[in-house]
This record gives structure tokens, C-alpha cells and sequence, in this order.
């Protein structure tokens, strides 16, 4: 009987502290997005470009490992030729991209219905915590 009844309080307690987070956890997740977005800026081709040749060389070596064949091996130099043929966007572009992610991060985060989800998580917190007392 004492083992039931300490079961059950570990298992509401489980349910009750995993439920509250969620919403605030995406809310702080979102601002902290937003936030490194601001600091870090937009990024440069040269970054651009490292990653590129970063990506070309570890498909080379998976290609050159002889681990794959057939159409696994396919599929690699086919992602290996895309990464290959794709263009660079210009430093302007990069520029606007960025802009329009931190207008959209910011945007949610002013989003009228994570306030309301916030009041309502707020709402049925304090309750719970009455319901206890």
C-alpha cells in the first residue's frame, strides 16, 4: 500500500512538471534563437564556401571508403554533383535572408495567440497549485 501510494505521487508529480514547461521552454527557445541571430549577423560567402568544400570532401571520403554500392553509391555522387553545381548566393542575399528570419523570429515571439497560450499555462499553473493547498 505504501508503495502504491508513493507511486502515484511520483507519477503526478512526473505529469504536473512536464506539462508546465512545454509551452515556456518554446517561448525561451524562440527568444534565444532570436537573440543569436541578432549577435552572430548574417554570414559571409567565405563561410559559405567553407562549409561547401567541408561537404564536397566528406562525400569523397564516404564515396572512397568502398563501404557503399550500388545505389547508396549513386545516391552520393548525385548529392556530391549537386553540391558541386549549386551557386553561392551573393553576400546581398545572405543579407536578406537573414533579415527576413529575424523579422519572422520576431514575429513569433509577438504572435498574439503565445501570449494567450502563455496567460492560459500561467492560468492553469496557479490553479493547480490551489487545487494542492
Amino acid at each position: 500500500m505504501k508503495y502504491l501510494l508513493l507511486l502515484t505521487a511520483l507519477l503526478s508529480f512526473n505529469e504536473i512538471s512536464a506539462s508546465g514547461s512545454g509551452l515556456e521552454r518554446a517561448a525561451w527557445v524562440a527568444e534565444m534563437k532570436l537573440d543569436l541571430a541578432k549577435l552572430k549577423g548574417p554570414l559571409l560567402v567565405a563561410d559559405l564556401e567553407a562549409k561547401r568544400e567541408n561537404r564536397i570532401s566528406d562525400l569523397d571520403l564516404l564515396i572512397n571508403s568502398g563501404k557503399y554500392e550500388g545505389k547508396q553509391l549513386e545516391r552520393l555522387f548525385s548529392m556530391r554533383e549537386k553540391v558541386l553545381n549549386t551557386e553561392l548566393p551573393s553576400q546581398d542575399q545572405i543579407n536578406l535572408r537573414h533579415e527576413k528570419k529575424i523579422k519572422k523570429l520576431d514575429r513569433i515571439l509577438k504572435d498574439p495567440m503565445m501570449r494567450d497560450r502563455k496567460r492560459l499555462e500561467q492560468r492553469k499553473r496557479k490553479n493547480r497549485r490551489t487545487k494542492r493547498n
